[in-house]
């Protein structure tokens, strides 16, 4: 009997033998330094020395800050700007190459996936290549002087251009993977009661590929809220205030040894980014 108990018992203990080292890593990297941060968002910290209580004062600073609502109208602007196009753009490249129509399918797939696999530090280099104003390759093609970079109303274009660029060969793998969701007997059968192409996409396919869509928007948003490197590389570090993101003036306050500041930073980025998210829950929610 106490055999059997024990051979039991070490049936249920031994799967979470296995996930130990998981659990240690992620409390020691994630729950650890989340609930300090929390406790340092309350102290004016430099990193050493002592530490001095200061209550909410951090998140008044930052709330009266004006470059702190620039950089949120900034990170904003990139997402709105972009999510749209690349979700569309994406989602028809991956119809269009899971259609049997389109042929050399293996070629085009790594072909529009490659800005993925380039570094965002030398992409973004690239574009900052392209888009110089006085050095630039498109102005010295046009034989213009337009100031991408320098110009309030364009520089956060530029920005938004390669955002496009690099995002649309991810979505579309993802959109890809996803189509097989699509059971093919339900396309078949749609065809057999005379469903053109544009019925079956836009009642069958669509439909199925909710779950892939939410888990895009939620994925996209949290990663373009989370922007920093391009905007940094593109238009050197410090970055001007027309193009800051939220994640920037963080930067700004851990350089500065606000320690305490960057970590009130940290917990309001969280809180935007949770309700964008909950939102979009929402949204996909009542659509189906």
């Amino acid at each position: 009997m106490k055999r059997r108990i024990k051979h039991q018992l070490g049936d249920i203990l031994a799967p979470y033998l296995f996930i130990v080292p998981f659990l240690v890593s992620f409390v020691f990297f994630f729950v650890f330094p989340s609930l300090y941060s929390i406790v340092l968002s309350f102290f004016k910290y430099r990193g050493y020395g002592e530490m001095t209580l200061v209550g909410f004062d951090n998140y008044k600073s930052i709330f009266v800050y004006p470059t702190f609502w620039r950089s949120v109208g900034n990170t904003i602007f990139y997402w709105l700007a972009h999510i749209i196009p690349v979700m569309i753009v994406s989602f028809l490249l991956a119809v269009m190459l899971n259609s049997k129509l389109v042929k050399l399918r293996n070629i085009y797939k790594p072909i529009i996936f490659l800005p993925q696999v380039m570094s965002i530090v030398a992409a973004s280099l690239i574009f900052k290549v392209l888009f110089s104003t006085r050095t630039g390759v498109i102005n010295a093609l046009l034989g213009t002087q337009i100031p991408f970079m320098e110009s309030v109303s364009i520089a956060k274009w530029t920005v938004v251009a390669y955002i496009f660029w690099r995002s649309i060969g991810w979505w579309m793998v993802i959109y890809c993977a996803g189509l097989t969701m699509v059971n093919p007997d339900l396309l078949e059968a749609a065809t057999v009661d005379g469903a053109n192409s544009a019925q079956r996409l836009g009642r069958i396919t669509i439909p199925l590929m909710k779950p892939i869509f939410l888990f895009a928007f939620l994925t996209d948003t949290i990663s373009s809220f989370k922007i920093y490197t391009e905007p940094s590389i593109m238009f050197n570090v410090p970055t001007p205030p027309h193009a800051i993101s939220v994640v920037g003036v963080m930067i700004q306050s851990l350089n500065g040894g606000q320690f305490g500041m960057a970590s009130a930073y940290g917990w309001v980025l969280f809180l935007m980014i949770f309700i964008v998210s909950l939102f979009q829950l929402r949204f996909f929610r009542d659509k189906g």
